[in-house]
């Protein structure tokens, strides 16, 4: 595994950093911290959020306006993707740049790689597209334009390896993050006006406007349902930085900015599909997730996605243990008949599924994740 040496390469290198989500501006953060204790005058440029920004990434763009979610949300973007394109690919040819690091988002970073190659600047790829789900084919490109792929899902390595491509498995970026609440159930439900004798049933309908308007209403249904059942479950749902409280403020519901804490401190949780279910895992919450789009991106996923599972750790494990619900099968029907057995600890199911959630966490590698991507780093900057 690769680790940094602390005594080669004096001159402070010049790497762009490349996010284009929420979850890769942490990955991203995480990793220019680590590379600070490298080159303390490191000079990071890039497209990134706040977190980024504030381990001294200087931004070119910020994330706020690039996150696209659907192909009808791509479309919308195009003008200032291919802005943001010329760019990055003006600094590739006018600035010393030594190595560009892609951060996931591969929609752009995909076509930004290439460019890099071509200019012969090294290219590490972090948080790989996942391109065993919908696209091997681009498996080329990746081999063609990178020179290591950082994985941080398990059955990754394998793929990549078999075609060719220097690649090395980290673990996930999750391990490196305080995933504890930030106060005892006690205090959180004070805070938050809930009772911590009480149940809770956590929705977390999503970070982005369009998922919002794709699952505030089905999940808040689905609550409703619930609390017919159960009186006494208290229904929370847990607002994104990126969305207005006054947008998802419902009758009935309390709406919390301390997603991590709510999922601690939860009997069960119904979540959108993505990072929130490892989350979910590592905190040991139980839940469903469901997750809708657009019609469009729907017709094209059913003809090139290739794996039969949505939820992160349902891939990982490599069996569907967590229940999940896409597009069509998303109703508030079929989300409370998966709902229900998790109510009680008692039952099976939920047991059942925190000892799927052991599995999963061993598979995951171990913390010092944004250090090992460093050291790959550091080799890469020690080849130019």
């Amino acid at each position: 595994m690769f680790d940094i040496d602390q005594t080669r390469h004096l001159k402070s290198p010049t790497i762009l950093l490349l996010a284009g989500e929420s979850s890769g501006d942490a990955w991203g953060a995480d990793l220019a911290s680590e590379l600070r204790k490298k080159w303390p005058d490191l000079s990071l440029l890039g497209t990134g959020g706040p977190l980024m920004e504030r381990q001294g990434v200087e931004l070119i763009e910020r994330i706020e306006r690039l996150s696209v979610m659907g192909l009808s949300s791509v479309l919308k973007k195009i003008p200032l993707l291919m802005v943001l394109r010329r760019k990055i690919g003006h600094m590739l040819v006018r600035d010393q740049i030594d190595l560009v690091i892609a951060i996931d988002f591969a929609g752009f970073n995909m076509s930004i790689i290439r460019l890099a190659h071509r200019r012969k600047i090294k290219v590490l790829y972090y948080v790989a597209p996942k391109v065993w789900a919908w696209g091997s084919n681009r498996s080329k490109i990746l081999a063609k334009n990178t020179d290591h792929i950082a994985v941080i899902l398990p059955f990754e390595k394998e793929f990549f390896k078999n075609r060719g491509i220097e690649v090395s498995f980290v673990g996930h970026p999750l391990l490196d993050q305080t995933l504890l609440p930030s106060m005892p159930k006690t205090e959180f439900c004070q805070k938050w006006d809930l009772d911590p004798q009480q149940p809770i049933l956590a929705l977390f309908p999503g970070s982005r406007r369009q998922e919002i308007n794709r699952h505030l209403d089905l999940f808040v249904e689905t609550g409703y349902r619930i609390k017919k059942l159960y009186p006494q479950i208290q229904l929370v749902i847990a607002r994104a930085p990126s969305i207005a409280s006054a947008s998802i403020h419902t009758e009935g519901f309390e709406v919390v900015d301390d997603g991590r804490g709510l999922l601690a401190h939860s009997r069960v949780a119904l979540l959108k599909s993505g990072t929130v279910t490892l989350e979910a895992c590592l905190s040991g919450t139980p839940f469903v997730t469901a997750y809708k789009t657009d019609p469009l991106t729907f017709f094209v996923a059913k003809r090139v996605v290739k794996v039969k599972s949505i939820s992160i750790p349902n891939l990982v494990a490599g069996k569907k243990q967590v229940p999940e619900m896409l597009q069509g099968e998303a109703t508030p029907e079929n989300l409370l008949m998966k709902l229900i057995p998790l109510l009680k600890t008692e039952n099976r199911e939920y047991q059942d599924m925190l000892d799927y959630f052991t599995l999963v966490r061993s598979k995951l590698g171990s913390p010092g994740v944004a250090r090992r991507v460093a050291g790959i780093v550091d080799s890469l900057i020690a080849e130019t």
